[in-house]
Parts: structure tokens; sequence; C-alpha cells
């Protein structure tokens, strides 16, 4: 279940974290979230159309669809917010499971037939 839900948050943060998207240059918070109020009505709605052309769901809705992202959204809101707050404090349970994350990655790189196991000195490169 944890490993689900560090998967979660990170897949949201490749999208909706300021760190990671390009609305990050745009200085001006109220902004930012204009844009992101947009880009949510313009998916839901994008979403509503498919579904009605596409799928023939003749009796859906944008508002619907919106209600719908909503639903789905808020929950993942929340756990972000969570993690955010965890990550921000260091708290001993997400520095631990990230620990093991990377040590699990290190191993499974280790273990790859091809993955060259010595260090390579270029010293062109640090010279």
């Amino acid at each position: 279940m944890k490993k689900l839900l560090f998967w979660i948050v990170d897949c949201w943060r490749v999208v909706m974290d300021l760190r990671y998207n390009p609305l990050r240059h745009i200085k001006d918070p109220s902004i930012q979230m204009y844009f992101y109020l947009a880009l949510f009505i313009m998916w839901s709605g994008y979403f509503s159309v498919v579904a009605w052309t596409w799928l023939s769901w003749e009796n859906y809705s944008v508002v619907a669809s919106i209600a719908i992202h909503l639903a789905v959204l808020i929950p993942l809101f929340v756990t972000n917010a969570v993690f955010a707050e965890a990550e921000k404090n260091g708290s001993k349970w997400y520095r631990e499971y990230r620990t093991e994350q990377s040590i699990e990655a290190m191993n499974h790189r280790l273990s790859q037939q091809n993955y060259e196991k010595r260090i390579k000195w270029d010293i062109d490169r640090e010279a």
C-alpha cells in the first residue's frame, strides 16, 4: 500500500508540482492557480466531449465531468499535502521509505546483466 501511495505521489508531482512543470516560471501564485483552473476546466470539457461522441454517452455533461474529476483530484490533493508535509519536516517514515526505495533501485541496477560495476575515470573531463 505504501509503495502504491508513493507511486501516486511521484506521478502527481511530475504534472502538478511547480518544481517540475513549466508553470514554475510564473512568479505570481494567483496567476499560477488561474492557469491550473483553466487547464482543469479545459481537460474536464475535453473528456466530456470524448465521452459524449466516442463512447456515445449522450447524457454525459461537462458539469458531471468536472464533478467526477474533483472526486478524483481532491483525495490526490490531500495525499500530496500529507507527503509534502512529511518531506518538509523530515519524518522518519518518509526518510526510511525513500532510503529503502533507493537501495532497491541500486540493487536492481547492480543485478542487471550489462551493468558496469567499476568506476570510470574520465581524465579529460576532470582535468
